[in-house]
């Protein structure tokens, strides 16, 4: 049985612990993760949970599994919104026009399927106001397919959504993103020669 590391959890050979970045995100990140993505080999959360130092990741995919996190959100009540292409959706570029300041975003962290279906059984998220990125250009995390054109990973979506909230920097993120996929890529290649 392969073994992981038990900081960041990939595989020892690809322990990514010295290329993470602490940082200190001041906007509460929270993810409702479906219980699949939750085990996903290729999953980006894992990256986000050993760098920003206020998140936390849920999972589950009905609203009784997230009636913990519901009570938390009602106790700590916070400027909150959502980071979610819904119909209703603004451009978060509109986020910086909104007063108070954005103090928490809930991300949901799945295939497109598996994230409407989360957001279709979580109706308590539309007590909160949705935000989308203005995607111009495909995310650089291509080691997993997307039927749109123009998708990002998780990862992603929260380093662009925190810079837009607090300008913090989005390359550290981002380049731990890109050695994640360019590790996963040459497994993938010398899984591919040994064949």
């Amino acid at each position: 049985m392969r073994q992981h590391c038990s900081d960041c959890g990939y595989p020892l050979k690809t322990c990514l612990c010295q290329h993470i970045i602490s940082l200190n995100n001041q906007t509460e990140i929270i993810i409702l993760q479906h219980p699949r993505e939750a085990s996903h080999a290729k999953n980006t959360v894992r990256l986000l949970a050993g760098s920003l130092a206020k998140i936390e990741i849920c999972v589950g995919k009905s609203a009784i599994d997230f009636s913990s996190l519901r009570e938390y959100l009602r106790s700590q009540p916070l400027n909150t919104v959502v980071i979610y292409p819904s119909p209703s959706s603004e451009d978060i570029t509109q986020v910086a026009l909104h007063k108070p300041k954005v103090e928490r975003a809930i991300f949901i962290d799945g295939s497109w399927k598996q994230a409407y279906g989360i957001w279709q059984n979580n109706q308590w998220l539309n007590h909160f106001p949705f935000y989308k990125l203005a995607l111009t250009n495909a995310g650089q995390y291509d080691i997993r397919k997307s039927k749109l054109d123009i998708s990002l990973s998780t990862l992603e979506a929260v380093a662009y959504s925190l810079n837009t909230f607090e300008q913090l920097d989005p390359q550290p993120l981002l380049n731990l993103l890109n050695i994640f996929t360019q590790r996963w890529l040459g497994f993938v290649q010398r899984n591919q020669d040994g064949k």
